[in-house]
């Protein structure tokens, strides 16, 4: 199951009846000053899932064991790639953020609403972007922040 949503609430969501044998695994991006970055491309294990635009969160399930999250920038060709393990029935949450090189990404990062760990990643030679782990509290919480913009 792959769901996109922006501001909006979506029925599909809602209405959809959860297969406990798979995670849910979202990706989110929060409304930020830096939201003139485009909208990256979002891999699970090498596919596309959707392009993740400001104050948005993408929502797929994927059943349980390791998965390969990917988040690709406009000049970037391969992202940057990280290895999660979902479990059976539970939600995953990952905000995108910029990659972490020096001090003045402090900044980017509190700018841009990110509040998770950093999930380490490979290939990040010419992307912008990285994944940051939320709890299931503060995951749950933003993306109930986006839905009732």
């Amino acid at each position: 199951m792959l769901l996109q949503a922006a501001s909006e609430t979506s029925a599909f969501a809602q209405n959809q009846a959860s297969d406990t044998r798979q995670g849910h695994i979202y990706f989110i991006r929060h409304s930020s000053v830096l939201s003139r970055l485009g909208k990256p491309d979002i891999k699970v294990d090498g596919k596309v899932v959707g392009e993740l635009a400001v104050a948005t969160y993408i929502l797929v399930d994927r059943p349980a064991g390791p998965h390969t999250i990917t988040v690709v920038g406009a000049m970037d060709s391969v992202g940057c790639e990280a290895e999660i393990r979902v479990q059976p029935g539970m939600s995953h949450y990952f905000e995108m953020g910029p990659i972490v090189n020096i001090n003045m990404d402090t900044f980017n990062i509190a700018s841009m609403g990110v509040t998770g760990r950093p999930v380490p990643c490979r290939n990040r030679h010419n992307t912008p972007y990285m994944f940051y782990s939320l709890d299931a509290t503060a995951g749950a919480a933003a993306v109930a922040r986006i839905k009732g913009r």
